[in-house]
Protein backbone atom coordinates (compact mmCIF):
# COMPACT_ATOMS: atom_id res chain seq x y z
CA UNK A 1 0.00 0.00 0.00
CA UNK A 2 1.57 3.62 -0.96
CA UNK A 3 0.28 6.28 1.49
CA UNK A 4 0.99 10.17 1.19
CA UNK A 5 1.07 11.76 4.29
CA UNK A 6 0.28 15.81 4.36
CA UNK A 7 1.93 17.62 6.90
CA UNK A 8 3.38 21.14 7.59
CA UNK A 9 6.81 21.36 6.14
CA UNK A 10 8.81 20.90 9.10
CA UNK A 11 11.22 18.69 10.09
CA UNK A 12 8.77 16.80 12.76
CA UNK A 13 6.75 15.96 10.18
CA UNK A 14 9.28 13.24 9.08
CA UNK A 15 9.25 12.38 12.07
CA UNK A 16 6.35 11.61 12.91
CA UNK A 17 5.73 9.65 9.51
CA UNK A 18 8.66 7.30 10.80
CA UNK A 19 7.10 6.40 13.81
CA UNK A 20 3.37 5.22 11.83
CA UNK A 21 5.85 3.12 9.22
CA UNK A 22 7.48 1.54 12.20
CA UNK A 23 4.29 0.85 13.71
CA UNK A 24 3.34 -0.94 10.25
CA UNK A 25 6.21 -2.29 9.36
CA UNK A 26 7.06 -0.51 6.48
CA UNK A 27 9.20 1.97 4.75
CA UNK A 28 9.08 6.03 5.36
CA UNK A 29 10.17 6.76 1.70
CA UNK A 30 10.83 10.04 2.31
CA UNK A 31 9.84 13.55 1.10
CA UNK A 32 7.40 13.97 -2.40
CA UNK A 33 8.54 17.83 -3.75
CA UNK A 34 7.63 16.89 -7.41
CA UNK A 35 3.78 16.95 -8.68
CA UNK A 36 5.46 15.08 -11.25
CA UNK A 37 6.51 12.03 -8.64
CA UNK A 38 5.59 8.62 -9.03
CA UNK A 39 5.82 6.04 -6.29
CA UNK A 40 7.40 2.89 -6.77
CA UNK A 41 8.10 1.22 -3.47
CA UNK A 42 5.41 0.32 -0.81
CA UNK A 43 5.14 2.61 2.50
CA UNK A 44 4.71 5.82 3.72
CA UNK A 45 5.39 9.03 1.68
CA UNK A 46 4.71 13.04 2.94
CA UNK A 47 4.46 16.26 1.27
CA UNK A 48 3.08 19.53 2.24
CA UNK A 49 1.21 22.29 -0.06
CA UNK A 50 4.49 24.56 0.64
CA UNK A 51 6.89 21.56 -1.44
CA UNK A 52 3.92 20.49 -4.10
CA UNK A 53 0.91 23.10 -5.06
CA UNK A 54 -2.22 22.24 -3.90
CA UNK A 55 -3.04 21.24 -7.68
CA UNK A 56 -0.45 19.23 -7.97
CA UNK A 57 -0.86 17.51 -4.90
CA UNK A 58 -4.52 16.65 -6.58
CA UNK A 59 -2.69 15.44 -9.55
CA UNK A 60 -0.11 13.19 -7.23
CA UNK A 61 -3.24 11.60 -5.51
CA UNK A 62 -4.24 9.35 -7.77
CA UNK A 63 -0.69 7.69 -7.66
CA UNK A 64 -1.35 6.88 -4.12
CA UNK A 65 -4.21 4.24 -2.15
CA UNK A 66 -4.56 6.42 0.48
CA UNK A 67 -3.77 10.33 1.56
CA UNK A 68 -3.68 11.02 5.59
CA UNK A 69 -3.28 14.31 7.12
CA UNK A 70 -1.32 13.95 9.89
CA UNK A 71 -2.09 14.38 13.53
CA UNK A 72 -0.38 17.72 14.12
CA UNK A 73 -1.23 20.11 16.69
CA UNK A 74 -2.20 23.95 16.15
CA UNK A 75 0.69 25.30 16.90
CA UNK A 76 2.93 22.90 15.07
CA UNK A 77 2.16 23.90 11.78
CA UNK A 78 4.35 26.36 9.91
CA UNK A 79 0.84 28.85 9.80
CA UNK A 80 -2.84 28.74 10.01
CA UNK A 81 -3.12 28.64 6.49
CA UNK A 82 -1.40 26.19 5.69
CA UNK A 83 -3.08 24.15 8.35
CA UNK A 84 -6.52 25.00 6.92
CA UNK A 85 -5.57 24.66 3.16
CA UNK A 86 -4.63 20.95 3.53
CA UNK A 87 -7.74 20.47 5.54
CA UNK A 88 -10.06 21.94 2.75
CA UNK A 89 -7.43 19.91 0.20
CA UNK A 90 -8.38 16.63 1.90
CA UNK A 91 -11.70 17.63 1.89
CA UNK A 92 -12.01 18.11 -2.37
CA UNK A 93 -9.48 14.35 -2.24
CA UNK A 94 -12.60 13.06 0.28
CA UNK A 95 -15.53 13.92 -2.60
CA UNK A 96 -12.99 13.57 -5.32
CA UNK A 97 -13.54 9.52 -4.18
CA UNK A 98 -10.40 9.02 -2.81
CA UNK A 99 -9.27 7.48 0.38
CA UNK A 100 -8.33 9.41 2.56
CA UNK A 101 -8.03 9.46 6.67
CA UNK A 102 -8.80 12.55 8.75
CA UNK A 103 -6.73 11.55 12.25
CA UNK A 104 -9.48 12.90 14.77
CA UNK A 105 -7.51 15.51 16.34
CA UNK A 106 -9.04 19.14 17.90
CA UNK A 107 -8.13 21.22 14.59
CA UNK A 108 -10.38 18.64 12.13
CA UNK A 109 -13.08 18.59 14.78
CA UNK A 110 -12.80 21.91 14.82
CA UNK A 111 -12.55 23.11 10.90
CA UNK A 112 -15.69 20.74 10.44
CA UNK A 113 -17.45 22.51 13.62
CA UNK A 114 -17.36 26.08 11.32
CA UNK A 115 -17.44 24.39 8.04
CA UNK A 116 -21.23 22.33 9.20
CA UNK A 117 -22.36 25.75 10.99
CA UNK A 118 -22.31 27.90 8.14
CA UNK A 119 -23.58 25.13 5.61
CA UNK A 120 -26.52 24.94 8.70
CA UNK A 121 -27.17 28.39 9.59
CA UNK A 122 -27.38 30.49 6.08
CA UNK A 123 -27.74 33.83 7.96
CA UNK A 124 -24.17 33.48 9.93
CA UNK A 125 -20.86 35.11 9.50
CA UNK A 126 -18.26 35.60 11.39
CA UNK A 127 -17.81 39.45 10.38
CA UNK A 128 -19.55 41.35 12.70
CA UNK A 129 -16.99 39.81 15.74
CA UNK A 130 -13.54 40.29 14.01
CA UNK A 131 -14.29 42.99 11.22
CA UNK A 132 -13.74 46.41 11.44
CA UNK A 133 -14.59 48.42 8.13
CA UNK A 134 -14.98 52.63 8.33
CA UNK A 135 -16.21 54.94 5.20
CA UNK A 136 -15.43 58.13 6.49
CA UNK A 137 -18.19 58.89 9.20
CA UNK A 138 -19.90 55.25 9.87
CA UNK A 139 -19.00 51.98 10.06
CA UNK A 140 -19.92 49.07 7.52
CA UNK A 141 -20.08 45.22 8.41
CA UNK A 142 -17.93 44.71 5.52
CA UNK A 143 -16.28 45.90 1.93
CA UNK A 144 -19.82 44.53 0.40
CA UNK A 145 -22.23 46.30 2.28
CA UNK A 146 -22.98 49.90 1.45
CA UNK A 147 -25.78 50.04 4.96
CA UNK A 148 -24.33 52.02 7.80
CA UNK A 149 -23.96 50.51 11.42
CA UNK A 150 -22.65 53.15 13.67
CA UNK A 151 -22.08 57.07 12.66
CA UNK A 152 -18.81 57.43 14.15
CA UNK A 153 -15.72 55.23 15.11
CA UNK A 154 -15.84 57.03 18.64
CA UNK A 155 -18.83 54.66 19.68
CA UNK A 156 -17.27 52.00 18.97
CA UNK A 157 -13.47 51.81 19.64
CA UNK A 158 -13.10 50.05 23.17
CA UNK A 159 -16.64 48.82 23.35
CA UNK A 160 -15.94 46.28 20.09
CA UNK A 161 -17.74 43.22 22.61
CA UNK A 162 -20.92 44.88 24.02
CA UNK A 163 -21.52 47.99 20.92
CA UNK A 164 -25.46 47.35 20.84
CA UNK A 165 -25.30 47.71 17.10
CA UNK A 166 -23.19 45.04 16.56
CA UNK A 167 -24.59 43.19 19.23
CA UNK A 168 -28.14 42.84 17.18
CA UNK A 169 -26.39 41.77 14.38
CA UNK A 170 -24.78 39.04 15.79
CA UNK A 171 -28.00 37.74 18.08
CA UNK A 172 -29.93 38.08 14.25
CA UNK A 173 -27.12 36.20 12.72
CA UNK A 174 -26.71 33.43 15.75
CA UNK A 175 -30.77 33.22 15.27
CA UNK A 176 -30.03 31.94 11.15
CA UNK A 177 -32.58 35.96 10.37
CA UNK A 178 -31.52 37.16 6.79
CA UNK A 179 -29.92 40.51 6.44
CA UNK A 180 -30.52 41.46 3.26
CA UNK A 181 -29.46 45.46 3.87
CA UNK A 182 -26.05 43.81 4.73
CA UNK A 183 -25.65 40.58 3.70
CA UNK A 184 -26.93 40.32 -0.42
CA UNK A 185 -23.77 40.27 -2.18
CA UNK A 186 -23.23 36.93 -0.20
CA UNK A 187 -26.60 35.64 -1.01
CA UNK A 188 -26.37 35.88 -4.09
CA UNK A 189 -23.08 34.81 -4.78
CA UNK A 190 -24.79 31.01 -3.01
CA UNK A 191 -27.74 31.23 -5.09
CA UNK A 192 -25.77 30.65 -7.90
CA UNK A 193 -23.61 27.88 -6.31
CA UNK A 194 -20.65 30.62 -5.41
CA UNK A 195 -18.95 29.83 -2.54
CA UNK A 196 -19.27 33.26 -0.37
CA UNK A 197 -17.62 35.52 1.57
CA UNK A 198 -19.45 34.56 4.98
CA UNK A 199 -18.56 30.99 3.79
CA UNK A 200 -14.89 31.06 2.86
CA UNK A 201 -13.80 34.30 5.86
CA UNK A 202 -15.58 32.09 8.71
CA UNK A 203 -13.42 29.28 8.76
CA UNK A 204 -10.83 31.15 7.76
CA UNK A 205 -10.76 33.42 10.95
CA UNK A 206 -11.68 29.74 12.95
CA UNK A 207 -8.31 29.06 12.22
CA UNK A 208 -6.28 31.83 12.57
CA UNK A 209 -7.84 32.41 16.16
CA UNK A 210 -8.29 28.26 16.93
CA UNK A 211 -11.83 29.23 17.61
CA UNK A 212 -13.32 25.78 18.66
CA UNK A 213 -17.05 26.83 18.68
CA UNK A 214 -19.36 29.46 18.79
CA UNK A 215 -18.75 30.07 22.47
CA UNK A 216 -15.11 31.22 21.63
CA UNK A 217 -16.99 34.23 20.01
CA UNK A 218 -17.56 35.37 23.71
CA UNK A 219 -13.71 35.78 24.19
CA UNK A 220 -13.03 38.67 21.06
CA UNK A 221 -12.68 42.20 23.12
CA UNK A 222 -11.15 43.67 19.52
CA UNK A 223 -11.32 43.59 15.86
CA UNK A 224 -8.95 41.56 14.71
CA UNK A 225 -9.65 42.71 10.78
CA UNK A 226 -9.28 46.17 9.55
CA UNK A 227 -9.71 47.25 6.06
CA UNK A 228 -7.84 50.20 5.14
CA UNK A 229 -9.25 52.60 2.36
CA UNK A 230 -7.09 56.22 2.14
CA UNK A 231 -8.22 57.37 -1.10
CA UNK A 232 -8.99 56.90 -4.78
CA UNK A 233 -5.43 58.19 -5.91
CA UNK A 234 -4.17 55.71 -8.44
CA UNK A 235 -2.44 54.65 -11.51
CA UNK A 236 -4.82 52.77 -13.65
CA UNK A 237 -7.96 53.65 -15.42
CA UNK A 238 -9.53 50.09 -15.07
CA UNK A 239 -12.43 49.55 -17.67
CA UNK A 240 -14.96 47.32 -14.57
CA UNK A 241 -13.80 51.12 -11.79
CA UNK A 242 -15.27 54.48 -11.49
CA UNK A 243 -14.44 57.30 -9.59
CA UNK A 244 -14.55 56.04 -6.21
CA UNK A 245 -11.25 54.03 -6.92
CA UNK A 246 -9.35 55.95 -9.21
CA UNK A 247 -8.85 59.90 -9.51
CA UNK A 248 -7.97 59.26 -13.18
CA UNK A 249 -11.01 57.92 -13.68
CA UNK A 250 -12.88 60.56 -11.81
CA UNK A 251 -10.83 63.83 -13.92
CA UNK A 252 -11.76 61.26 -17.17
CA UNK A 253 -15.12 61.30 -16.30
CA UNK A 254 -15.45 65.00 -16.13
CA UNK A 255 -13.09 65.97 -19.23
CA UNK A 256 -15.28 63.97 -21.58
CA UNK A 257 -18.63 64.07 -19.59
CA UNK A 258 -18.82 60.28 -19.54
CA UNK A 259 -21.58 59.23 -16.87
CA UNK A 260 -21.31 56.06 -14.83
CA UNK A 261 -24.38 54.87 -12.63
CA UNK A 262 -22.76 55.11 -8.91
CA UNK A 263 -23.44 52.89 -6.06
CA UNK A 264 -23.54 54.48 -2.94
CA UNK A 265 -20.38 55.84 -2.43
CA UNK A 266 -18.13 54.76 0.87
CA UNK A 267 -15.68 57.30 0.69
CA UNK A 268 -12.00 57.14 2.45
CA UNK A 269 -10.82 56.26 5.98
CA UNK A 270 -7.66 56.24 7.57
CA UNK A 271 -5.16 54.34 10.22
CA UNK A 272 -6.04 56.72 13.00
CA UNK A 273 -8.55 53.13 13.49
CA UNK A 274 -5.47 51.33 14.28
CA UNK A 275 -3.51 51.42 17.50
CA UNK A 276 -0.15 50.26 16.17
CA UNK A 277 0.74 48.63 20.16
CA UNK A 278 -2.44 46.25 19.49
CA UNK A 279 -1.61 44.82 16.16
CA UNK A 280 -0.40 41.13 16.69
CA UNK A 281 0.25 38.19 14.45
CA UNK A 282 -3.66 36.97 14.40
CA UNK A 283 -4.30 40.66 13.28
CA UNK A 284 -5.00 41.34 9.53
CA UNK A 285 -4.73 44.36 8.29
CA UNK A 286 -5.49 45.16 4.24
CA UNK A 287 -5.06 48.38 2.54
CA UNK A 288 -6.61 49.32 -0.69
CA UNK A 289 -7.39 52.15 -2.77
CA UNK A 290 -7.05 53.66 -5.18
CA UNK A 291 -3.46 51.84 -5.39
CA UNK A 292 -1.32 51.71 -2.14
CA UNK A 293 1.47 51.52 -3.60
CA UNK A 294 1.71 55.30 -4.83
CA UNK A 295 0.51 56.90 -1.46
CA UNK A 296 3.08 58.37 0.92
CA UNK A 297 0.42 57.76 4.14
CA UNK A 298 1.01 53.90 3.43
CA UNK A 299 5.07 54.67 3.74
CA UNK A 300 4.31 56.74 6.56
CA UNK A 301 2.26 53.78 8.05
CA UNK A 302 4.89 51.32 7.53
CA UNK A 303 7.95 53.24 8.43
CA UNK A 304 5.47 53.55 12.38
CA UNK A 305 4.98 50.11 12.25
CA UNK A 306 9.11 49.21 12.00
CA UNK A 307 10.00 52.06 14.66
CA UNK A 308 7.45 50.88 16.96
CA UNK A 309 9.25 46.74 16.01
CA UNK A 310 5.17 45.81 15.32
CA UNK A 311 5.78 44.02 12.11
CA UNK A 312 4.56 40.39 12.66
CA UNK A 313 1.09 40.75 11.72
CA UNK A 314 -0.72 39.72 8.53
CA UNK A 315 -0.48 42.60 6.32
CA UNK A 316 -2.02 42.55 2.87
CA UNK A 317 -2.02 44.93 0.12
CA UNK A 318 -4.51 44.81 -3.11
CA UNK A 319 -2.18 46.52 -5.64
CA UNK A 320 -2.06 46.25 -9.39
CA UNK A 321 1.28 45.63 -8.65
CA UNK A 322 2.66 48.03 -11.95
CA UNK A 323 4.99 50.23 -9.22
CA UNK A 324 7.32 48.98 -6.84
CA UNK A 325 10.08 51.33 -5.98
CA UNK A 326 13.28 50.20 -4.30
CA UNK A 327 11.56 52.11 -0.96
CA UNK A 328 8.33 50.40 -1.01
CA UNK A 329 10.42 47.15 -1.27
CA UNK A 330 12.91 47.89 1.37
CA UNK A 331 9.78 48.81 3.63
CA UNK A 332 8.00 45.66 3.10
CA UNK A 333 11.07 43.35 3.60
CA UNK A 334 10.82 44.30 7.66
CA UNK A 335 7.48 42.69 7.52
CA UNK A 336 6.85 38.57 8.78
CA UNK A 337 3.61 38.19 6.79
CA UNK A 338 3.46 40.58 3.70
CA UNK A 339 0.82 39.57 0.99
CA UNK A 340 -0.03 41.29 -2.13
CA UNK A 341 -3.18 40.63 -3.63
CA UNK A 342 -2.40 41.19 -6.95
CA UNK A 343 -5.43 42.81 -9.59
CA UNK A 344 -5.18 40.82 -12.90
CA UNK A 345 -8.06 40.41 -15.29
CA UNK A 346 -7.01 39.12 -18.11
CA UNK A 347 -3.66 37.68 -19.86
CA UNK A 348 -1.20 39.36 -21.66
CA UNK A 349 -3.23 42.58 -23.91
CA UNK A 350 -6.08 41.75 -22.65
CA UNK A 351 -4.97 42.83 -18.91
CA UNK A 352 -3.71 45.67 -20.24
CA UNK A 353 -6.84 47.22 -22.29
CA UNK A 354 -9.02 46.10 -19.20
CA UNK A 355 -6.81 47.61 -16.59
CA UNK A 356 -5.93 50.69 -18.58
CA UNK A 357 -2.28 52.26 -18.37
CA UNK A 358 -1.15 48.69 -17.13
CA UNK A 359 1.93 46.94 -18.33
CA UNK A 360 2.19 43.22 -18.59
CA UNK A 361 5.74 42.69 -18.66
CA UNK A 362 6.10 44.88 -15.91
CA UNK A 363 3.50 43.34 -13.39
CA UNK A 364 5.20 40.12 -14.40
CA UNK A 365 8.66 41.26 -13.52
CA UNK A 366 7.62 42.55 -10.13
CA UNK A 367 5.47 39.67 -8.84
CA UNK A 368 8.56 37.64 -9.65
CA UNK A 369 10.43 40.42 -7.55
CA UNK A 370 8.33 40.34 -4.59
CA UNK A 371 8.60 36.30 -4.63
CA UNK A 372 12.29 36.40 -4.82
CA UNK A 373 12.17 38.33 -1.65
CA UNK A 374 9.76 36.05 0.03
CA UNK A 375 6.44 38.03 0.19
CA UNK A 376 3.48 35.68 -0.63
CA UNK A 377 1.93 36.54 -3.64
CA UNK A 378 -2.01 35.79 -4.39
CA UNK A 379 -4.49 36.69 -7.52
CA UNK A 380 -7.64 38.83 -7.48
CA UNK A 381 -9.75 38.08 -10.68
CA UNK A 382 -12.69 40.19 -11.84
CA UNK A 383 -14.33 37.66 -14.46
CA UNK A 384 -16.31 40.04 -16.64
CA UNK A 385 -17.22 40.40 -19.88
CA UNK A 386 -13.71 41.50 -21.24
CA UNK A 387 -12.09 38.32 -19.58
CA UNK A 388 -14.48 35.27 -19.76
CA UNK A 389 -13.50 33.89 -22.76
CA UNK A 390 -9.95 34.15 -22.28
CA UNK A 391 -9.94 33.27 -18.83
CA UNK A 392 -7.91 30.41 -19.24
CA UNK A 393 -4.98 31.77 -21.07
CA UNK A 394 -4.61 33.55 -17.88
CA UNK A 395 -5.04 30.06 -15.67
CA UNK A 396 -2.62 28.52 -18.01
CA UNK A 397 -0.02 31.26 -17.56
CA UNK A 398 -0.32 31.25 -13.85
CA UNK A 399 0.12 27.46 -14.09
CA UNK A 400 3.46 27.63 -15.80
CA UNK A 401 5.27 31.11 -13.61
CA UNK A 402 3.25 31.34 -10.21
CA UNK A 403 1.97 27.52 -8.95
CA UNK A 404 1.89 28.66 -5.86
CA UNK A 405 -0.70 31.63 -5.94
CA UNK A 406 -3.91 32.07 -4.21
CA UNK A 407 -7.16 32.74 -6.83
CA UNK A 408 -9.73 34.79 -5.69
CA UNK A 409 -12.16 35.64 -7.83
CA UNK A 410 -15.21 38.30 -7.66
CA UNK A 411 -17.71 38.06 -10.57
CA UNK A 412 -18.51 41.41 -12.38
CA UNK A 413 -22.43 41.54 -12.05
CA UNK A 414 -22.74 45.34 -12.96
CA UNK A 415 -25.44 44.32 -15.91
CA UNK A 416 -23.18 46.26 -18.60
CA UNK A 417 -20.03 44.28 -18.22
CA UNK A 418 -21.70 41.24 -16.50
CA UNK A 419 -19.62 37.71 -16.91
CA UNK A 420 -23.10 36.10 -17.08
CA UNK A 421 -23.80 37.77 -20.55
CA UNK A 422 -21.71 37.12 -23.40
CA UNK A 423 -23.52 36.06 -26.26
CA UNK A 424 -21.23 33.87 -27.85
CA UNK A 425 -21.90 30.59 -25.26
CA UNK A 426 -19.19 27.99 -27.00
CA UNK A 427 -16.49 30.45 -26.36
CA UNK A 428 -17.44 31.01 -22.50
CA UNK A 429 -17.67 27.77 -22.53
CA UNK A 430 -14.63 25.99 -23.81
CA UNK A 431 -12.36 28.77 -21.55
CA UNK A 432 -14.09 27.62 -18.51
CA UNK A 433 -13.59 24.37 -19.27
CA UNK A 434 -9.86 25.01 -19.75
CA UNK A 435 -9.66 26.64 -16.90
CA UNK A 436 -11.04 23.54 -14.72
CA UNK A 437 -8.26 21.37 -16.31
CA UNK A 438 -5.38 23.94 -14.58
CA UNK A 439 -3.53 23.64 -11.41
CA UNK A 440 -4.53 27.35 -10.85
CA UNK A 441 -8.08 25.73 -10.91
CA UNK A 442 -7.60 24.21 -7.59
CA UNK A 443 -6.23 26.18 -5.78
CA UNK A 444 -9.08 27.05 -2.19
CA UNK A 445 -8.73 30.71 -3.04
CA UNK A 446 -12.02 32.77 -1.94
CA UNK A 447 -14.33 31.72 -4.86
CA UNK A 448 -12.34 30.10 -7.14
CA UNK A 449 -13.61 27.24 -8.31
CA UNK A 450 -16.94 27.79 -8.19
CA UNK A 451 -17.20 31.45 -9.81
CA UNK A 452 -15.43 28.80 -12.55
CA UNK A 453 -18.40 26.26 -12.18
CA UNK A 454 -21.16 28.67 -12.04
CA UNK A 455 -19.82 30.25 -15.13
CA UNK A 456 -19.42 26.87 -16.85
CA UNK A 457 -23.28 25.58 -15.83
CA UNK A 458 -24.49 29.10 -16.83
CA UNK A 459 -24.02 29.26 -20.37
CA UNK A 460 -23.99 25.47 -20.54
CA UNK A 461 -27.97 25.64 -19.64
CA UNK A 462 -30.07 25.04 -22.86
CA UNK A 463 -32.13 27.88 -22.07
CA UNK A 464 -29.48 30.43 -21.88
CA UNK A 465 -30.53 33.99 -22.80
CA UNK A 466 -28.12 36.65 -23.26
CA UNK A 467 -29.48 40.29 -22.89
CA UNK A 468 -29.41 42.35 -25.91
CA UNK A 469 -30.42 45.74 -24.12
CA UNK A 470 -27.41 45.17 -21.45
CA UNK A 471 -25.35 44.48 -24.46
CA UNK A 472 -25.86 47.17 -26.26
CA UNK A 473 -25.12 49.58 -23.06
CA UNK A 474 -21.86 47.86 -22.67
CA UNK A 475 -20.89 48.89 -26.15
CA UNK A 476 -22.16 52.66 -25.53
CA UNK A 477 -19.97 52.58 -22.34
CA UNK A 478 -16.99 51.07 -23.29
CA UNK A 479 -17.04 53.13 -26.61
CA UNK A 480 -17.28 56.20 -24.58
CA UNK A 481 -13.57 55.56 -23.02
CA UNK A 482 -12.55 53.80 -26.56
CA UNK A 483 -13.18 57.60 -28.17
CA UNK A 484 -11.51 59.00 -24.63
CA UNK A 485 -8.00 56.86 -25.06
CA UNK A 486 -8.06 56.59 -27.97
CA UNK A 487 -8.46 53.06 -28.12
CA UNK A 488 -10.66 50.00 -29.86
CA UNK A 489 -11.77 46.97 -28.60
CA UNK A 490 -11.45 45.08 -31.75
CA UNK A 491 -7.78 45.08 -31.64
CA UNK A 492 -7.64 43.67 -27.69
CA UNK A 493 -10.43 41.18 -28.16
CA UNK A 494 -11.86 40.52 -31.32
CA UNK A 495 -14.22 37.95 -30.33
CA UNK A 496 -15.73 40.68 -28.06
CA UNK A 497 -15.60 43.10 -30.72
CA UNK A 498 -17.75 40.27 -33.02
CA UNK A 499 -20.49 40.95 -31.07
CA UNK A 500 -21.66 43.86 -31.73
CA UNK A 501 -23.73 43.05 -34.51
CA UNK A 502 -25.99 41.28 -32.39
CA UNK A 503 -27.15 44.43 -30.77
Amino acid sequence: MKILCLGNNQENTDKFVTILAKRSGVANNGLVDSYLFEPINEGYYHTSLVDVSLGGIIGLAKNFDQILMLDLPHKQWSSWKLLLSTYKLCKDLDAQGHDVVYKQNKNIKSLDYWKNLVQDNKSFCIYPWVNFVEAQDHNVLCARSTHKLITTKDKLLGNWQTNAEYTKLRNKMLKGERLEEHCRVCYDYESKGIESYRQFETQDWAAVLDLQSIEDLNNIHNPYYYEIRLSNKCNLMCRGCKPEFSHLIEKEFNDHGIDYPLDDVQGYTGFDVIDIHSLSKETRVYLTGGEPTVMKEVYEFMRQCIAENKTDFDFTLGTNCQFISDTFLELADHFTYMNFAVSLDGYGAVNDYWRWLSDWDTIVANMKLLEQHGHNVSINIVPGIYNVTNLHLLYEFLDREFPLAGMYLQINHNPWQSAYNHPNKELVMESMHRCQQTRAYQTDGKSNKTSIDSLYNHYADPNFKYDPVALQQFFEYNDKLDHARCSHLGDYIPELEACRKLV
